[in-house]
């Protein structure tokens, strides 16, 4: 007796059994080295359908483009990226697209990062927009270890939802952890939980103000102080809500905005101010 079944044996509920169990489970491992005049990947370790390729920039940094070939994550995904920078290597991450946290059935979606460099590394982590849909569910934890004079600029923009439709209605959760720490101090830590109505928890003036996008941009360098106000100018925005603050050799940056467009904007506008070169192929519209 053939134990093989049709979806008409099982009916859609049968079906949607079976398939709960499939999550990914992939993401990137590479560990980048310099020669002394360029930066190459030295290993890489690519799974469950993330990519990482390597565009040509005609400089001596290299640029890591991940492409996520399933085109988003969904609830009890797994995702992990770790990025090890040896001495001297200079790399600018992106990715080929907005990163799409698609509603969940119950488990949440995690988003791992870990981030090593070792002295006189450079590393710009500029990834495009992470956006969580109605029901999505995200727990993302970054953890950063720098040490030495190596220099570090990390970007992430979070979108919840499509403003211009009715996904304000629709429950989601956002458990956002980050940990950077400098020659093993920590020097900044963030916790962000969200959960609940979009609508009713973003529109809180304590919250968000009824903002649908929130940008982090952090930057270790020897000159952070001296781009505080660079960098207030560059996001000036009619409609964004910014704050830049420095200590300690690193400079922090908050802003938030009701058009996700606006914020991308202003952070095109930001983001050469503190890596004094243009912004990856793929921000460019």
């Amino acid at each position: 007796m053939s134990g093989v079944t049709s979806q008409s044996d099982t009916g859609a509920h049968g079906l949607s059994e079976a398939l709960a169990p499939v999550r990914v489970t992939g993401g990137v491992h590479a560990r980048f080295l310099s020669d002394g005049t360029r930066t190459a990947v030295a290993s890489v370790v690519e799974r469950g359908g993330y990519r990482l390729a390597r565009p040509s920039t005609f400089a001596a940094h290299l640029e890591a483009l991940l492409v996520n070939t399933g085109g988003g994550v969904v609830g009890g995904d797994r995702i992990e990226t770790v990025y090890e920078l040896g001495s001297g290597a200079d790399v600018v991450h992106t990715t080929s697209s907005g990163e799409r946290i698609y509603r969940s059935d119950g488990a949440p979606a995690r988003l791992d990062v870990r981030i090593a460099l070792e002295p006189g590394t450079r590393l710009d982590w500029l990834p495009q927009q992470t956006i969580l849909y109605a029901g999505g569910r995200l727990e993302r934890r970054v953890e950063v270890d720098v040490v030495g004079d190596s220099r570090l600029l990390m970007v992430e923009l979070t979108t919840f939802g499509r403003p211009e439709s009715d996904e304000g209605l629709a429950p989601a959760s956002l458990n956002d952890q980050w940990r950077v720490r400098r020659d093993g101090q920590l020097v900044y830590a963030e916790a962000v939980r969200l959960s609940g109505e979009f609508g009713q928890t973003l529109d809180r003036l304590a919250v968000a103000g009824g903002a649908r996008a929130s940008a982090l941009v952090l930057f270790l360098g020897r000159d952070a102080s001296e781009l505080v106000e660079p960098m207030r100018r560059s996001l000036e925005c009619d409609t964004c809500e910014t704050g830049v603050s420095a200590w300690n050799g690193l400079l922090a940056a908050r802003a938030l905005a009701r058009r996700p467009g606006d914020l991308i904007a202003a952070l095109g506008r930001a983001i050469p101010v503190l890596s004094r070169r243009a912004l990856p192929r793929v921000w460019v519209t």
